[in-house]
């Protein structure tokens, strides 16, 4: 007997932390269907909560669902569209030709996040071209696609950034279309040049929207995490490292001890973890690979995270590969909330100011280096810019700052380096379990005290993800 038909709610939060609700929506032949409860039922109102409000609209549609099966025949259609989109006697469509375009640049290496290309090419530009054949694609139709994505663009501005598209979105999605077009006429694969022209060349982009402005965090405020015993003690290490030396997350990710030279002091960067692969790849930039110098205060705290490594094949901050890019962040965020640094601006997110995320680290790092006055050469070198004009940003933002922020590259506060409760002396290893695996010692935690107003602080430290939700 099919279980009863009730749909029910998953909760989410857009960018700018509002809450938001997916309804799961039973069909007639038992699969599910997605769908966006409506932001009006998204809010608390008649003395219930948003997600009580939520259940109530997906009761509702569930209950639609039923007497019309409305989705269950949606989806029959898109299906059959699908069908229409590789059906070769109308010519190769759209849709079957960005599939070898795909293909071929991740044969060549030149495309990392193949799931955002994909996301990109479904969402946006699919339901306008996706079912044409690619070899009769007029001018008319590319328009049609820059006509959506600017109507996602004018709907950003008018909610806020709460919805449709930002302008670089927009254009990232763009690329895609004119990426693929250009390969259709000018490819180095015969197979691949199926058109005399390229239909985009003549047409404007999408509209653009104002930049996001990025924010760091001060010198002062960093201490003030590093030094809280609140906050987990390897948290505080990867935080340290991740500043100190202002690797792009994938860079932090693959780092292993053998990287790290303390002879020279430097550390050399020469591959990065690739997240939509998951797999160890060469840097991002064409000036990615790098020698990195490692500065005075963070040798100390390296040298005795050594110590304690497994062998020098270890990942340096195994956290890395323990929490996604998205947990990474909120973590981070708490962890600035117990430490007490609760400056507004970390925290803002709106249509022009991005909060702070994982990656603010590397934004962190670069511009203390514009504020401890190093030479933008030497900046754009050690952050593996491949451009100037991207390292001059940063030294734009150590500019505006006025007043006492703190000395850039502090020294790091005792605790940090004092080794963990029940570790020896500079030369101890982790010990081994019964199956000869070392054990990891980043969940003891000195002077730590569990606090009853945060419930999952049990769970942090044992190791677990946040709750969801939170």
């Amino acid at each position: 007997m099919a279980p009863p038909r009730t749909g029910y709610v998953e909760p989410g939060r857009r960018a700018d932390g509002s809450p938001h609700f997916v309804a799961r929506i039973r069909l007639r032949d038992g699969s599910r269907e997605r769908v966006k409860v409506p932001e009006s039922y998204s809010k608390p109102a008649g003395g219930r909560t948003a997600r009580e409000r939520a259940e109530l609209y997906a009761l509702a549609r569930q209950e639609r669902e039923d007497e019309t099966g409305e989705l269950f025949e949606a989806r029959k259609k898109r299906k059959a569209e699908q069908g229409q989109q590789h059906d070769a006697r109308q010519g190769e469509t759209c849709t079957r030709y960005f599939g070898r375009f795909l293909e071929h640049r991740r044969a060549t290496g030149k495309v990392r996040r193949s799931r955002d290309l994909e996301s990109a090419w479904s969402v946006w530009i699919a339901p306008e071209i996706g079912r044409k054949p690619i070899a009769g694609l007029s001018r008319d139709d590319v328009e049609n696609v820059r006509d959506a994505l600017d109507s996602a663009v004018a709907e950003r501005r008018k909610e806020g950034g709460r919805a449709g598209l930002s302008g670089a979105r927009a254009r990232n999605v763009w690329s895609v279309l004119t990426s693929m077009m250009k390969e259709a006429c000018t490819s180095k694969r015969r197979d691949l040049r199926v058109r005399a022209d390229n239909p985009c060349a003549t047409v404007q982009p999408p509209d653009k929207t104002d930049a996001k402005a990025k924010t760091f965090v001060y010198p002062a405020e960093f201490l003030k995490l590093a030094g809280c015993a609140d906050v987990p003690r390897d948290w505080r290490e990867l935080y340290a490292v991740a500043c100190y030396l202002y690797l792009r997350p994938g860079e932090l990710r693959a780092l292993v001890w053998t990287d790290v030279d303390f002879d020279a002091v430097v550390v050399h960067v020469t591959k990065a973890y690739d997240e939509d692969s998951r797999t160890v790849k060469s840097p991002k930039t064409r000036n990615g690979v790098r020698d990195v110098p490692i500065p005075a205060p963070l040798v100390p705290l390296l040298k005795a995270m050594h110590d304690r490594a497994a062998d020098d094949t270890a990942a340096v901050l195994p956290l890395m590969g323990e929490r996604s890019e998205n947990l990474r962040s909120i973590w981070m965020r708490k962890h600035l909330a117990r430490a007490k640094v609760t400056r507004s601006r970390l925290t803002e997110q709106s249509a022009t100011t991005m909060k702070v995320n994982f990656r603010t680290w590397r934004d962190t790092g670069i511009t203390w280096l514009a504020l401890a006055g190093v030479d933008v050469a030497k900046m754009q070198r050690r952050a593996g810019h491949d451009t100037i004009s991207t390292t001059l940003g940063y030294v734009k933002m150590a500019e505006d700052l006025t007043g006492s922020i703190g000395d850039p590259f502090p020294a790091l506060p005792a605790a940090l380096l004092a080794p963990p409760e029940g570790v020896g002396g500079p030369s101890h290893r982790a010990p081994e379990n019964q199956g000869g695996r070392p054990v990891r010692l980043a969940h003891v935690w000195p002077n730590s005290k569990k606090d009853p107003q945060n419930p999952d602080e049990t769970a942090e430290r044992a190791g677990f993800e946040p709750a969801a939700g939170f």
